[in-house]
Formats: C-alpha cells, sequence, structure tokens
C-alpha cells in the first residue's frame, strides 16, 4: 500500500470520528424492544418472552443457552420459553439477543473478501466476552453480565475499519499496515459505535481497556480491569501470571497461577456453552 492510499484512509477515518458519521448497521427491533422493555422496573418474564417470540431465531438461542452445560448442569431439559427466561434472569436474555444481532454483523458472507479476518475477530469476541464473564463474576465487584458485553463489543471497531478497507484494495493485502491502523484506531472507532448503540460509558471505555485500566489508581477492580486481564489471559496467561511485574488489572482481581486453572476451566466451559449456542 502506498504512502498516499495511507493517508487518504485515515484521513477519511479521522474525518468520520469527527463528525460523528462512525456506523455499523442498528440492531434490529427485537434487541431495541428488549432493551426498552427491561427499563421497566416492572417487566416480567411474560413480557420478555412475548416481545421475544417475535424471532424465532433468538427463542430458539435462548432455548438452547438454558439448556447448556453452563447454565443447566442437572440436564433436565426445559422447553418454557418463559421458564428459561427466568432461569437464564433479564440481562442474560438481553446478552443473548445482543449477541445475535453482533454475529449478523460479522456475517463473513457479506464481506466475501473479509471471511477470514471476520471469522477470526468474532472467535475474539467469543472468546473475550467468556473470559469478562468469568472474571466479572468471580470478582463480584464488577457487573458480569456488562462485563460479557465489554468482550463481546470490543471487536467492533476493526470490523468498521476492514469494511472500510474494501475500498482500498492494496490496503487488504498489506496485513502488516493494515494491523498497525487496527490496534491505532480501534479504539476511538469502537467507542464511537457502542456509544451510538447506547450503550453506557463505561462500556465504551474499555475498548481501550489497558490503557485506561493503566491509569487508575483505585485498589478495586473495574470494568477496564476485567477486560484488560482478560485480553492479557487470552493472549498469554502462563506468560502474564509468570511476569515479576504483572499488570495492575490481573493484581486487582487476584488472578494467580494457584487460582487460574478453576478460572480457565470455568471461561472454557462458557465459551463452549457459547458456541454451541450459536451454532445450534
Amino acid at each position: 500500500m502506498s504512502a498516499d492510499e495511507q493517508a487518504s484512509f485515515m484521513q477519511g477515518l479521522a474525518e468520520a470520528l469527527n463528525s460523528k458519521e462512525i456506523a455499523l448497521p442498528s440492531f434490529p427491533d427485537v434487541v431495541v424492544q428488549i432493551r426498552t422493555a427491561l427499563e421497566d422496573p416492572t417487566c416480567t418474564a411474560g413480557r420478555l418472552a412475548e416481545v421475544a417470540k417475535t424471532d424465532p431465531v433468538l427463542v430458539s438461542r435462548l432455548l438452547r443457552a438454558v439448556n447448556s452445560a453452563f447454565h443447566n448442569r442437572a440436564g433436565i431439559e426445559i422447553v418454557d420459553l418463559g421458564l428459561a427466561i427466568s432461569r437464564l434472569g433479564f440481562e442474560a436474555v438481553r446478552n443473548t439477543a445482543i449477541t445475535l444481532a453482533v454475529e449478523q454483523i460479522f456475517d463473513a458472507s457479506q464481506h466475501e473478501s473479509l471471511k477470514s479476518r471476520l471469522e477470526v475477530l468474532w472467535n475474539n469476541s467469543i472468546e473475550l466476552s467468556s473470559m469478562c464473564y468469568t472474571l466479572a463474576h468471580r470478582s463480584q465487584k464488577v457487573n458480569s453480565d456488562n462485563a460479557f458485553l465489554c468482550g463481546l463489543l470490543h471487536e467492533v471497531g476493526k470490523l468498521y475499519i476492514l469494511t472500510k478497507a474494501q475500498d482500498y484494495p492494496n490496503f487488504l493485502g498489506d496485513d502488516e499496515t493494515l494491523d498497525q491502523v487496527m490496534a491505532q484506531w480501534s479504539p476511538s472507532v469502537g467507542q464511537s459505535i457502542v456509544q451510538a448503540w447506547g450503550f453506557p460509558d463505561d462500556i465504551a471505555e474499555t475498548m481501550d481497556a489497558v490503557s485506561a485500566a493503566d491509569g487508575q489508581v483505585a485498589t478495586d477492580p473495574s470494568m477496564v480491569d476485567v477486560v484488560a486481564a482478560s485480553q492479557q489471559l487470552i493472549d498469554d496467561a502462563e506468560a502474564t501470571l509468570a511476569a515479576a511485574n504483572r499488570h495492575a488489572s490481573i493484581e486487582r482481581l487476584d488472578i494467580t497461577s494457584d487460582n487460574f486453572n478453576d478460572i480457565a476451566e470455568t471461561y472454557e466451559m462458557h465459551a463452549m456453552s457459547m458456541r454451541q449456542s450459536i451454532s445450534g
């Protein structure tokens, strides 16, 4: 890729960010309706079930999720949607709906030239969301369902950059430069997208979790700690835990070589159940 092409591409990104024109497809109506219903403190499982029934694929996902090994250790099959929603919890229902929507946005069939890269990003999203959920649930100081969303949405900035790079064929063929641009720009792009989708600032802040965590002085773990620690553990858990000066997020979450096996087991079960729910 020529220097002029790279400069043109990056100028386009900067202009889109400055004008707040960064956008990916909006969520489908069923996701919007579920999020709206959950804003009402009197919302019931029955009301959520009525909303979910408008999308057969979502109903199937919810039933597969509630019967997965992660959520149903007893192995007693649940076929009633209202009961499934009660068992999963309202936030898990929201997250299942958002997962379905994000999966559709990552659908490689819409971008054949990006197929291999989009598959990697989607797999990263599954792994990161599962680890974020596991660490937050273990800490009991960070909302685990929101932590799951942070992991799920973490790659949307890279997705946007890739879709725009299709207009620059030489750029798509220059893996090193493309990776550098995504690493540099995806946090800002991701923040803009999740804010446009109506997610709160504490989720948007995690798009650049490692840097945000470095600037913290609090002793209690935060959402950015969960995401920063999850990224490091997925990337290389052994090196992360063996480091002489471990990252502050690892310390705040009290993750050690001694307790990581239990963490890894829960993470792997969550990721497996998530993949089973998606694949059917």
